[in-house]
């Protein structure tokens, strides 16, 4: 009896044949092409996350009351929650959609947050607003933000080995006193993130598009030239 149990155990531990193991290998690629090709739609987490260094203070309570409103998505996409597409090597498409919130709603919300982090007081509010100064509501605090998002997508293109990830987030910011119900300063920021990897994931794309987003937001409202030349027009012309 023991002889027959140690003979079959050997016969259960003996390596795979060279054949087996070309077949196993054939299966799990095509097991992974049927998988990949069942894809049929990416999405992503879209929100703005705060830089790593520390965010300039400001004396919150000299500037009173800041209103961010929705931002309007002046995107040239039908539909407007399209947030970019994967790309094939044969021109075939996947597209990429926000997880949460869509490009007006992660643009608004980070601007509101990296406000409120640098110490401004932000409503709580985020009305609608045209960018018209005869649109401006006297409730809407001391200074008002707004502005439209002219691009804002990430695509991946799949060739081979390499994978190509290429961002564009592009916002026109404007300022207003809500007091005189007018505009006084406006500006257009730009950013273009890429990146050539190896390896293609949904999380790659949420970095690369929320880089790009964080930037963005950066740009505005971390350059001390701009803030400057902002807090000085607040300064004369609204307190």
């Amino acid at each position: 009896m023991m002889k027959c149990w140690k003979k079959d155990t050997d016969k259960k531990i003996w390596p795979l044949s060279f054949e087996m193991t070309k077949i196993l290998i054939f299966l799990c690629i095509v097991s992974s092409f049927f998988s990949c090709a069942s894809v049929s739609l990416y999405t992503i987490n879209v929100k703005y996350t705060p830089p790593e260094s520390a965010v300039t203070k400001v004396d919150a309570c000299k500037y009173s009351i800041l209103t961010v409103a929705m931002f309007n998505d002046l995107r040239t996409v039908e539909d407007k929650a399209l947030i970019g597409n994967v790309v094939f090597s044969d021109g075939s498409k996947i597209p990429i959609l926000p997880k949460y919130l869509k490009p007006v709603d992660a643009v608004t919300f980070g601007i509101r947050e990296y406000l409120s982090v640098a110490g401004y007081t932000v409503s709580s509010k985020s009305p609608a607003w045209d960018l018209q100064d005869n649109t401006i509501n006297k409730e809407w605090g001391t200074v008002l933000v707004g502005g439209t998002i002219d691009r804002f997508e990430v695509t991946c293109y799949k060739e081979g080995i390499k994978k190509r990830y290429q961002t564009k987030v592009k916002l026109t910011v404007v300022f207003a006193d809500v007091k005189k119900s007018r505009v006084f300063y406006t500006i257009k920021v730009e950013t273009n993130p890429s990146l050539i990897h190896v390896r293609f994931s949904e999380e790659m794309l949420e970095e690369q598009i929320n880089e790009a987003l964080s930037d963005a937001i950066e740009r505005v409202f971390g350059n001390k030239e701009t803030m400057q030349e902002i807090r000085e027009k607040i300064e004369k012309k609204i307190l």
